[in-house]
């Protein structure tokens, strides 16, 4: 019976990819030993309930885009490393973390129907509202005026550089 348990141990290390890493130097990330299995269940999930956006929507056309050319990327190759710098969007584990976000995400927009034209009062007028009831912003509350510790290129004069002189 022990034999036969190491013996299957031994085979799925053989057959599983090496992995080196041991932290992802990230706080609170942890390494995720299947995190090509979990990319590809992930990914293919998001790409199975993007197909309740409407067709010509561009949020659904922009994240099934990004989507599948990551899960192509995850799908190519079994060196995590390899998807970490195809991909070029943080390590294997933050990318789990991205699309897990992404997927949580969906059923928030597809409640909130985030393709139809937006019918609700102005940016101003919203504005004014906050502006009313107290709530911060930076936008007209902290004005910017033009720096004057720095000069601007009209109050300073270039010299063109002198010629090199030959020995």
């Amino acid at each position: 019976m022990f034999l036969r348990a190491a013996s299957r141990l031994a085979c799925a290390r053989a057959a599983a990819p090496a992995r080196q890493k041991s932290t992802t130097g990230i706080v609170g990330l942890a390494v995720e030993p299947e995190a090509k299995a979990l990319l590809s269940a992930v990914y293919a999930k998001t790409l199975d309930q993007l197909q309740a956006f409407p067709v010509g929507s561009a949020y659904r056309s922009t994240v099934e885009s990004l989507t599948k050319e990551r899960l192509a990327v995850v799908e190519a190759t079994a060196d995590l490393a390899l998807i970490e710098t195809t991909i070029g969007a943080g390590q294997v584990e933050q990318l789990l973390q991205q699309a897990n976000d992404e997927l949580a995400l969906l059923p928030s927009l597809l409640e909130a129907k985030v393709w139809e034209a937006y019918e609700g009062p102005g940016a101003e007028e919203i504005y004014i509202d906050l502006k009313r009831r107290g709530i911060p912003l930076q936008r007209h509350d902290i004005p910017m005026q033009p720096s004057t510790d720095y000069p601007t290129s009209d109050a300073v004069e270039l010299i063109a550089p002198a010629p090199p002189v030959e020995a």
